[in-house]
């Protein structure tokens, strides 16, 4: 594993979640508790970016067709970091959250849920639509590059290490390091305008939503496409982001007819808690899917929520048990999907039930390194079950 210098330090912890936007919060699931004739409470509350984002948009337009067909009143809760997004749902103010990579962070108890408040918790996947984001600059920025980063001023994005990860991967491709760049702490949200100020050089985005596509309309922009095969160039992603992969996108915010380029691709998925009930994931996963055409097309995105393209590989995390049951009826759940979601859902366990020892034979300041060696010797060394890992090529792949 290739290392890198200049790691930015850690921007936030647990209780520095940003404020969440909800309008009409109460708490969740339905107020009386019980299911309706669909299998539905009578209310939902999920968390998830914020509003003219692409995974917003893509979530928005799922969640107005469940209240228009079933009658189910789903509520979306927004914040600007991931780390507002998944706690929500850990504390139960949510009952399910579309977060970044947080929900594998918060699976591990890597990063911010590295601490005794915290630790590994028990998480599922229900639906794993794919995605692609990329960096975005300005065709005026004199950055054709990865390797043309070098001195600009590059985001460091507040309470969000996944993207952060994902930044660091970037500058690692161009053979670059934290160090090599102007570092300027932004919220995602804050990104656009900073971009049209000159605050900063680059921004992350998805590829596709109405924020980005407003800026295409008035800036010359461009995404920085990942042209080179070279391993060597990612050296440091099996680290930094393991269920990602490169795919090749058209169509993207400021793209012409016929333009696309190289960009990360990985799904975002709707998650909950492993306690959750399985006849009401069951039931969930059923109407997304069975309500496919009252949102198919509201979004350029809203297709990849369709049952034939969403992710079916547990990669990092394990898929939720009543997800399990309806892709069994569906025909598209194999023994070999089923074995790889048990190996995650034994590594879980494990975790979880190690996890008190080793926060009480630690400080707060080897707690982090104490876990992880931990996890190197106890589940990813010699005879250890391995941790989940993605099959290169599958169709399923993200």
């Amino acid at each position: 594993m290739i290392r890198t210098s200049g790691r930015i330090p850690r921007l936030a912890t647990l209780g520095a979640a940003a404020a969440l936007g909800l309008s009409g919060c109460t708490p969740a699931t339905s107020d009386d508790g019980r299911a309706g004739a669909n299998g539905l409470p009578q209310q939902l509350v999920w968390s998830t970016y914020n509003v003219g984002t692409g995974t917003y948009n893509d979530l928005a337009a799922v969640a107005n067709a469940l209240t228009g067909e079933e009658g189910v009143q789903v509520r979306l809760m927004t914040a600007d970091t991931g780390i507002g997004r998944l706690a929500p749902l850990v504390n139960g103010t949510v009952d399910y959250s579309r977060a970044g990579d947080e929900y594998y962070y918060a699976y591990e108890g890597l990063y911010e849920f590295a601490s005794p408040e915290w630790g590994p918790q028990d998480l599922r996947m229900v639906w794993a639509p794919l995605g692609n984001y990329g960096l975005l600059v300005r065709e005026d920025s004199g950055i054709d590059s990865y390797e043309d980063l070098e001195g600009k001023r590059f985001p460091v994005l507040t309470a969000s290490t996944s993207i952060n990860n994902k930044m660091e991967g970037f500058l690692n491709y161009g053979g670059l390091t934290w160090d090599d760049v102007e570092q300027v702490p932004i919220s995602y949200g804050e990104q656009i305008a900073g971009l049209e100020s000159g605050q900063i050089d680059a921004l992350y985005q998805n590829v596709v939503g109405s924020n980005i596509e407003e800026l295409a309309s008035t800036h010359d922009v461009t995404w920085l496409s990942l042209d080179d095969p070279d391993p060597a160039r990612y050296g440091t992603w099996d680290e930094l982001m393991p269920m990602v992969t490169v795919g090749e996108v058209t169509g993207g915010a400021g793209m012409a007819e016929g333009e696309s380029a190289r960009v990360l691709e990985y799904t975002i998925p709707l998650t909950t808690t492993g306690e959750r009930d399985a006849d009401e994931v069951h039931h969930l996963v059923r109407a997304i899917v069975e309500n496919y055409e009252h949102y198919a097309g509201t979004t350029p995105d809203a297709e990849q929520f369709h049952l034939e393209k969403v992710l079916k590989e547990p990669l990092v995390v394990p898929f939720h048990e009543g997800t399990v049951r309806y892709f069994e009826e569906r025909g598209v759940w194999t023994e070999e999907l089923e074995r790889k979601n048990q190996e995650l859902i034994e590594r879980g366990e494990r975790m979880r039930e190690a996890w008190p020892g080793v926060v009480e034979a630690s400080g707060e300041e080897d707690l982090a390194a104490n876990w992880e060696a931990w996890k190197a010797t106890e589940l990813d060394g010699p005879g250890g079950p391995a941790e989940g890992t993605k099959d290169e090529g599958t169709d399923d792949e993200d």
